[in-house]
């Protein structure tokens, strides 16, 4: 596969690493000193949108907590540790482990980064391109914090430089989602050949052919969140996408090429995969494939992509309500099936966004009849995309394509059991993005999950649905805080956000 990569200098990363933790701190914990005049004056935008890339999967914190332990751990994709088992796999809350993602976006610099760029860069010719892809990543970053929080700061958000607001609103997770298809329309429309070239771009090296790809891409997706909320307005958009132009094979995929460094690598912090780091943890991978999983996947080849066999040449899963050292064969952990190490090196690439996904999507969204599209080709279309989409974490040898077409003269959709096949299959294509994953389960809820019985668990075994607000909230943003919050049953994490209603 064609990869669309920049390779960043470890000090290029430094300088954002350093820009990230000292003078881009958010406007909601840092108030003070982030009224700096000086700040940003003689930073190329490039830079900063070179670091927001890589910080998106790169910050190993976040994706520790927020992807691994609670993502992976909450979907049944892993379990096996401590942390993903007592936490994550048996719903049980901790309060730094629920706030990670938030403070890495609003404290750790992210959003004050990209709202930086979209300042200095509107309405500047020179930017044009550059403004346009800043405003498709910044649909990428809310989009993920809403999804997991709900209503979240978004128009005010790190906006106290620039306009003095430092205690934002919380903006409607409604409000937010019509926003993202107006930034993407300007997006879309900004976009554009023999123009500005993007400098800077880590995911497809300025080329804008890509770019309008994935605006569409993104467009689906955020179409197919609300799709069950708001029918009409996410037909709409899914026709806008595929006119428009959405991802067509896996060349088109976006993803993140990381480097080697290790998580400790003092000025190149997001150099590296952040999962992998996580994965790691101090040394050997604890997690494992849960019964689940395993027993999903079948023959699908994806089961010898992902995993090594036990010594007996046998797939075995871990039961999500044990741990890896309560998994009840006679050999224990060394039972278990193990993740394949290049699944996890430190330059694995990420996968932000992929045409397995916008296939499973449209195949969804055709049976559902939000729009006219050949189901069971679209259903195929996205399980062979989603098989083959691993390549770029080895090389084409990991791919039987013979077991492939094997596998795919069996995937027709059962009736009756249509959405439950075409969910399932897009639970598996978020193998290791257990954020996405965690986000679309609620709003299919498919698979059918494991029923966690284990004692550990503070909701009763009920998957959560969604992540508390940090309690620092509570004191530094206090008004708007509680706003927020009385929506959500004081801050449960069993209160739905808008989209999910069932």
């Amino acid at each position: 596969m064609k990869k669309y990569i920049i390779q960043v200098p470890k000090y290029v990363l430094g300088a954002i690493l350093l820009l990230t933790t000292i003078n881009c701190a958010d406007d909601e914990t840092f108030r003070e000193t982030n009224t700096n005049p000086e700040a940003f004056v003689t930073i190329n935008p490039s830079i900063q949108l070179t670091g927001v890339q890589a910080a998106l999967s790169g910050g190993w914190f976040e994706q520790w907590r927020a992807n691994l332990i609670y993502g992976e751990g909450f979907i049944q994709h892993l379990s096996g540790s401590w942390p993903t088992s007592t936490f994550g796999a048996y719903y049980a809350s901790n309060v730094d482990y629920q706030s990670a993602l938030w403070n890495s976006n609003y404290g750790g610099g992210i959003v004050r980064n990209l709202v930086d760029v979209l300042e200095r860069t509107n309405g500047k010719s020179e930017y044009t391109n550059l403004n346009g892809v800043a405003k498709t990543l910044k649909v990428m970053v809310f989009q993920r914090l809403t999804d997991l929080y709900g209503d979240v700061p978004y128009s005010e958000a790190g906006l106290g430089y620039y306009q003095k607001i430092f205690y934002p609103k919380y903006d409607s997770q409604k409000d937010i989602y019509t926003d993202f298809f107006k930034l993407l329309d300007e997006a879309q429309n900004q976009i554009q050949t023999g123009s500005d070239p993007i400098k800077g771009d880590l995911f497809y090296a300025g080329d804008v052919s890509k770019w309008k790809k994935m605006i569409n891409s993104l467009r689906l997706r955020c179409a197919m969140r609300i799709s069950k909320v708001d029918p009409a307005l996410a037909k709409e958009q899914i026709q806008k996408a595929v006119t428009n132009g959405i991802f067509t094979s896996n060349e088109d995929n976006c993803y993140m090429k990381h480097d080697s460094s290790p998580a400790e690598t003092a000025g190149a912090l997001n150099n590296g995969n952040g999962m992998s780091h996580a994965l790691k943890g101090n040394g050997a991978v604890e997690d494992y494939p849960t019964s689940l999983l395993i027993n999903t996947l079948g023959d699908d080849p994806r089961k010898k992509i992902w995993f090594s066999p036990n010594a007996s040449g046998n797939y075995v899963g871990l039961n999500p309500n044990n741990s890896s050292g309560r998994h009840p064969g006679p050999g224990g952990i060394l039972d278990l099936a193990t993740i394949k190490p290049y699944l996890y090196e430190n330059n694995a690439p990420y996968l932000h966004l992929t045409y397995s996904e916008s296939m499973l999507l449209l195949a969804e969204a055709s049976f559902r009849g939000l729009y006219t599209g050949n189901v069971d080709d679209l259903y195929k279309k996205g399980i062979e995309a989603g098989i083959r989409q691993w390549s770029i974490f080895k090389d084409a040898s990991i791919i039987d394509n013979n077991a492939v077409a094997a596998f795919l003269a069996t995937k027709s959709l059962t009736r009756g059991k249509e959405l439950e096949e075409i969910a399932t299959q897009q639970w598996l294509t978020f193998f290791l993005n257990g954020m996405e994953a965690y986000s679309n389960y609620r709003r299919t809820d498919f698979p059918v999950l494991i029923k966690i019985t284990n004692n550990g668990s503070s909701t009763g075994g009920v998957i959560p649905k969604r992540l508390p607000y940090p309690a620092e909230e509570s004191t530094s943003n206090k008004a708007n805080f509680l706003a927020a919050s009385a929506k959500y049953n004081n801050n449960n994490w069993l209160a739905k956000v808008w989209w999910d209603v069932d």
